[in-house]
């Protein structure tokens, strides 16, 4: 795809897919070995992470993960820490805006991302929020390399219901003008939150279905794993997941 946004960088934040596995075990069946589980538990990430930079792509952006733009990245830091630290290696690599999504929304548009940076061309800063009061997508410009903001931004309560009203009131107050996203989008951090949904069609449904198999597996008395074919898993959008599955 050629690159529509050349100013605008969207950086994937998120633990690499081995991380991710040991952290969000939602592909792991009960009764399954320790080994298989987080095979299957990888594999389940690595697509996630897969589809995410795919929709980047399409939507005529530059991806760059935070893995790569980070080469010392410590994991035991505090979350804003570790977003302050690669929101500034994105920005000083010489693009002028970011786009800061994470790999766990499998639901996020090409659209939301053009959305975003379209509002960010128009100097607005863009916010999504999840099912939970928190965000699946945002934007920063230049002007976050300042310090007061830098830190005002790492301290944030990230990972908690209350980060998209506090995010989008930094940014307002900060900087002024911030564009909401119309829709929320839906983040997958446990497995009460697998659903089904528009996303599995489209130009990404061959990926988007691997990731379906992956969370639909269910238990038979047999003690044997069957997959229920896409096609019935899917039948009914904005179903979840089985939640005896796994």
């Amino acid at each position: 795809m050629s690159i529509r946004y050349p100013r605008t960088a969207v950086l994937l934040f998120s633990l690499p897919a081995h991380l991710d596995a040991v952290r969000k075990r939602l592909a792991i069946c009960r009764g399954a070995s320790e080994t298989k589980g987080t095979k299957r538990n990888r594999a389940f990430w690595e697509a996630m992470q897969q589809l995410a930079v795919a929709k980047v792509r399409a939507a005529g952006l530059t991806c760059v993960h935070s893995t790569e733009i980070v080469s010392t990245t410590d994991y035991s830091a505090p979350f804003g820490e570790q977003l302050r630290i690669a929101v500034r290696a994105v920005l000083t690599k010489g693009f002028d805006q970011v786009i800061v999504i994470g790999n766990d929304c499998p639901d996020l548009r090409v659209s939301d991302l053009r959305s975003a940076a379209n509002a960010l061309n128009q100097g607005q800063l863009p916010v999504g929020y999840d099912q939970r009061g928190g965000v699946f997508l945002f934007g920063l410009d230049r002007r976050i390399l300042a310090n007061r903001p830098a830190h005002a931004l790492a301290n944030l309560p990230w990972q908690t219901p209350q980060l998209g009203a506090a995010l989008t009131n930094f940014l307002s107050n900060s900087f002024g003008g911030v564009m909401t996203q119309s829709t929320i989008r839906t983040d997958w951090n446990n497995r009460s939150d697998l659903r089904s949904g528009a996303w599995l069609s489209g130009a990404f449904t061959s990926l988007a279905q691997k990731i379906w198999e992956l969370v639909v597996t269910v238990s038979i008395p047999s003690n044997t794993l069957v997959l229920r074919s896409v096609d019935k898993a899917t039948h009914s959008y904005g179903m979840r997941a089985p939640p005896v599955s796994c």
